[in-house]
């Protein structure tokens, strides 16, 4: 009688916000610091949120994103689909207990998986783009190696997860300006004399070197190419989690490392928040449950919660936000029911 209910508006926009696809691939610079862990609970968190959710194991060295949700022997996996055996990705997507979750496992007995010819990445990235979800989660492998940055660099919202240690904020910065170096190569590639210029610069071993100066130096050869080059840097916004954080002083290391990066990489990127070191989520781990449905009141869940929020996700029942973490747990434990045997 009088219009639509507030309620229901909302929910109207926020499934036209659900329709528009985001893609996070979940990234470290070195092995170790939690990105299948943290991959496999916020895909459970985002489910539970009311979103239909797709997880892909792309670490084509090593998969194991299956074991955290107690699948040791995949029936069918990436593999499958990369070798031919099956036609389309959707045909390796298997299900979870909780109906909005689903996921594509890894696997790596294939030779030479691990290094993907051009047009068989290229499949994979269409097929990944056709896949029907509001959200796709690629847990990509460790290190700097082609397939990790361009799985990376194409989505459009890459997350990086990085632990205190002094090694592995190296080697997380590594793979920020190596992906950074990737982009510009990819478009600017076939013109011999712009990637000798990129390839001396990133080569020249001067550790004081900035972006920026790259950036002034394809200008000055054309100075297309260096607008290019600066809309290409700044559309490249990664995200940032700091894993198992043990005290509080470590948190200094996020701020300090997102200032590195923009100073030295002019790349923006965003900080999502930290998760502490809980030897729960080992205990998780080892009973191949993601942490969140085995401790849903912990301060590591809440950080899964907190995340989520920060990268700008919403209930789609318009149960939960901010406020209500509490509320939240307690629908977190109806769902870990579904994954009792």
């Amino acid at each position: 009688m009088f219009g639509p209910d507030p309620k229901d508006s909302a929910t109207i926009l926020l499934d036209n916000f659900s329709l528009e696809k985001r893609t996070w691939a979940v990234a470290g610079g070195k092995g170790g610091t939690g990105k299948t862990v943290l991959t496999s609970n916020l895909g459970v968190g985002l489910a539970i949120l009311g979103y239909k959710v797709i997880l892909i194991d792309a670490d084509l060295g090593g998969a194991d994103l299956h074991l955290s949700f107690g699948m040791p022997v995949p029936k069918r996996n990436l593999n499958d689909f990369l070798s031919g055996r099956v036609e389309s990705l959707e045909d390796v997507i298997l299900p979870t207990p909780s109906a909005n979750l689903s996921i594509i496992c890894g696997g790596s007995e294939l030779i030479g998986l691990a290094n993907l010819p051009h047009q068989r990445k290229e499949k994979l990235k269409r097929h990944i783009n056709n896949l029907d979800a509001d959200f796709i989660l690629v847990d990509l492998g460790a290190g700097t190696a082609y397939n990790t940055l361009d799985f990376f660099v194409i989505s459009n919202e890459g997350v990086i997860v990085c632990n205190p240690e002094p090694q592995a904020k190296i080697d997380a910065y590594a793979f920020v300006k190596n992906a950074v170096y990737r982009r510009l190569l990819q478009n600017f590639g076939r013109n011999t004399i712009l990637k000798d210029i990129i390839l001396k610069f990133g080569n020249s071993g001067q550790r004081a070197t900035k972006i920026r100066n790259l950036i002034e130096m394809l200008g000055n050869h054309m100075p297309e190419f260096g607008d290019k080059a600066q809309t290409l840097v700044d559309d490249f916004r990664p995200k940032l989690i700091m894993n198992k954080v043990r005290k509080k002083t470590q948190l200094e290391d996020a701020e300090r490392f997102v200032y590195l990066v923009r100073e030295y990489l002019s790349v923006e990127m965003e900080y999502l928040g930290h998760i502490e070191h809980d030897e729960r989520v080992v205990d998780a781990c080892e009973n191949m449950r993601p942490f969140l449905l085995e401790q849903p009141n912990s301060k590591v869940s809440l950080s899964i919660y907190n995340i989520l929020f920060n990268m700008g996700v919403t209930d789609r029942q318009l149960r939960y936000d901010r406020t209500s973490y509490k509320k939240m747990s307690k629908g977190v434990r109806l769902e870990s029911k579904l994954w009792k045997d």
